[in-house]
């Protein structure tokens, strides 16, 4: 008898696992998360992408959610200008405050940093392609980002940056023009300025799709493209790496059995 409830209670939490969902909140068709969307397919996680600028609806509770992703995208979290912003920054802190694992990327970030208490700004210039990214002693010791080199060419792309961290926020890495290139706040909950979900494809995509914008900061285009040929490879394979980690640190698909997010550090 024993036996066959305790079976039947495996294949229960088996089917809790299999509509637990990681939510993307995409704000724009022209941000791509290549190297994400593969690492969460080849994780088998299941996923529930709701693209914002199109229509789609940020969700009002966290039911059937083992975790969140905010994409990139043109918007401006300190002017607030755009429809659905409000309801996201309540879904992120909603998320954060229930210890479901969040991860934001460049708008995604400012975005997080935002809904829990943070400040952003605008840069005195936009900080565009290849830059030098650090990590600092504690992103270094951080596990999302084990393997990571200390210093590496990280693809920017923004005109926003973080200015102050939430209450029990740490900066994990950083670069010339922007302090806060990475950053955690509590146990789960991550923001990423820079790209690390664009493959070599992608960028070359932005890059072409942008060449005023880069002529206009008196970047050679030509040149960037040659040293995104020349750094493609090792973007993809440091963007696999970290969303490896993030799948099985941060958002592991068998956190759901135990009914509690893992604690990784």
């Amino acid at each position: 008898m024993h036996g066959a409830i305790s079976q039947n209670m495996r294949f229960f939490l088996c089917y809790l696992c299999s509509t637990m969902a990681i939510v993307i909140l995409a704000h724009s068709s022209d941000c791509p998360a290549d190297l994400l969307m593969d690492s969460l397919r080849h994780h088998g996680q299941r996923l529930r992408v709701i693209q914002l600028n199109a229509g789609g609806v940020v969700p009002v509770d966290l039911d059937d959610v083992h975790g969140v992703i905010s994409l990139g995208g043109p918007q401006t979290v300190h002017f607030n200008d755009a429809p659905w912003m409000a309801a996201e920054k309540t879904f992120l802190k909603m998320a954060h405050d229930a210890n479901v694992p969040v991860l934001g990327l460049c708008l995604g970030a400012q975005l997080l940093a935002s809904a829990l208490g943070g400040e952003t700004q605008a840069m005195k210039q936009s900080e565009l392609g290849w830059q030098t990214v650090k990590l600092n002693h504690i992103g270094r010791e951080d596990a999302l980002f084990v393997g990571q080199p200390w210093s590496s060419l990280k693809m920017c792309w923004h005109s926003d940056e973080v200015t102050k961290l939430p209450a029990g926020g740490q900066v994990l890495a950083g670069s010339a023009a922007c302090g806060v290139q990475a950053f955690s706040v509590g146990l789960r909950s991550y923001g990423v300025q820079y790209h690390p979900e664009w493959n070599r494809a992608s960028i070359l995509k932005q890059i072409n799709g942008s060449t005023a914008k880069f002529q206009s900061a008196g970047i050679d285009v030509n040149a960037l493209r040659l040293q995104t040929e020349s750094n493609g490879a090792e973007q993809e394979r440091l963007g696999r790496r970290f969303f490896d980690a993030v799948n099985i640190v941060l958002m592991p698909g068998d956190r759901v059995h135990e009914g509690v997010p893992a604690n990784h550090r």
